[in-house]
């Protein structure tokens, strides 16, 4: 039997790609190549799932927009990454290394090792992974069936869309997602017929559109829940080759629609549009039909949101619009007003007069309001510590985020994560 040198494919194609490349076998680390050199393994929170991942050769979307590489064979694993199409911006980095539980004070640091990473295409990478795969076992693979695994898309292991395996038939089996997403299934037509040119489609989404279009116009978020939950949307017609370029396509359509609802519910036209083509592009680069039907339905509910917060007076004319995105940008970091006011080329009394004039709350207020709501949220979704969260959201004490916290909550963070 030919002997694999695992420890040769792990450094060249560390050296060749700027990735790290680590290999286990038995689930046990025996090799690690990190050419940027990591004080903490950035797959670290990912290990145990993308160990746990069947198939030969699959990849990882984590919810950063990194991609990872897996590669098995016999009792080996390879995992590659991460890596990403776009650097990530100063706001994921902090986000990231939070998650990772690195100090703050890293920031410069880890933000110059993140872009130490050459972007890699995912083509490339799964082109990648099909090549080692074919040196170790000899098994030419087919790039369009390599299975993937999405934390954004909330797509659990258990999804058989995709999986490359020595004796893969590319079949692509249906499943449906209805626990998490409520049963969102617009283009949810039986794959075998689907496949089948001999069968006809009546098209009934009309009514279905109709009722959801006027939701959206109205910002209707419940009654959009009950018609997605509770009503059948029908049978689009065929409109393209394949299954997924007909998931694709409807998704397109359905893009243009909404942003059309949207505006006559009250949209700034470009914000709408704009939208529109993120949504699409997002779209266009998945490859499996069930992440598609997930996103359209956040789509869906992110243009209801968008026009319900208009209607109920929460939007803003573009120097609000401008403000608080800066704000929700910066939200994790310390900055000041002035600050703030020269990254946005205006002055700091302008800018402090008009957003009291526009809100009733002075930007100070304004801001410590969003930390303590960010501050809510990690209480209740993770279990770090209180003095942690603090330093993330850029407090200068541990006793300066409780006195805020209590004053706005009327309960100290303890209390609050306890509750």
């Amino acid at each position: 039997m030919r002997q694999i040198d695992y420890d040769f494919i792990a450094s060249n194609i560390s050296s060749l790609s700027s990735v790290a490349v680590r290999v286990y076998k038995e689930n046990k680390l025996i090799h690690y190549y990190d050419p940027s050199h990591f004080p903490k393994d950035p797959a670290s929170p990912y290990l145990d799932t993308l160990l746990a991942i069947d198939g030969n050769v699959n990849y990882f979307i984590s919810p950063y927009e990194h991609f990872y590489g897996i590669v098995k064979h016999q009792e080996y694993t390879l995992i590659l990454g991460p890596t990403f199409q776009i650097t990530p911006s100063k706001k994921q980095i902090r986000e990231f290394m939070f998650s990772l539980d690195l100090r703050m004070n890293y920031m410069e640091q880890y933000q110059q090792l993140m872009q130490s990473i050459t972007p890699l295409p995912v083509e490339m990478l799964l082109h990648e992974l099909c090549l080692i795969y074919y040196y170790i076992s000899d098994v030419k693979l087919n790039l369009a069936n390599i299975k993937i695994y999405d934390s954004n898309a909330k797509i659990s292991s258990q999804n058989q869309a995709y999986t490359l395996t020595d004796n893969s038939d590319a079949s692509i089996p249906h499943s449906s997602f209805n626990d998490a997403f409520n049963d969102i299934t617009w283009a949810h037509n039986h794959i075998g017929d689907y496949m089948d040119d001999t069968v006809s489609y009546a098209h009934t989404t009309h009514d279905f559109e109709c009722a959801m279009l006027a939701c959206v116009k109205e910002g209707d978020i419940e009654n959009l829940q009950t018609l997605i939950a509770h009503t059948d949307p029908g049978r689009a017609g065929k409109i393209a080759p394949t299954y997924l370029r007909q998931v694709k396509n409807i998704f397109i359509t359905s893009a243009t629609l909404l942003s059309r609802a949207a505006i006559d519910g009250g949209l700034p036209v470009e914000e709408a549009l704009t939208l529109s083509d993120k949504y699409i592009q997002h779209a266009e680069n998945y490859d499996n039909p069930e992440q598609v039907m997930n996103l359209q339905y956040h789509m869906v509910i992110d243009y209801t949101s968008l026009v319900r917060d208009i209607k109920k007076g929460k939007r803003y004319d573009k120097f609000m619009r401008s403000v608080t995105s800066y704000i929700r940008e910066h939200l994790t970091e310390d900055f000041s007003v002035d600050q703030m006011a020269q990254d946005l080329f205006l002055s700091r009394s302008y800018l402090s007069t008009k957003f009291k004039k526009e809100t009733g709350m002075t930007l100070s207020q304004y801001i410590q309001e969003q930390k303590i709501e960010k501050a809510k949220s990690l209480l209740k979704t993770t279990d770090r510590s209180i003095l942690e969260i603090a330093t993330y959201l850029g407090f200068s004490s541990q006793g300066y985020f409780q006195n805020v916290f209590k004053k706005l909550t009327g309960m100290t963070p303890k209390e609050y994560r306890n509750q």
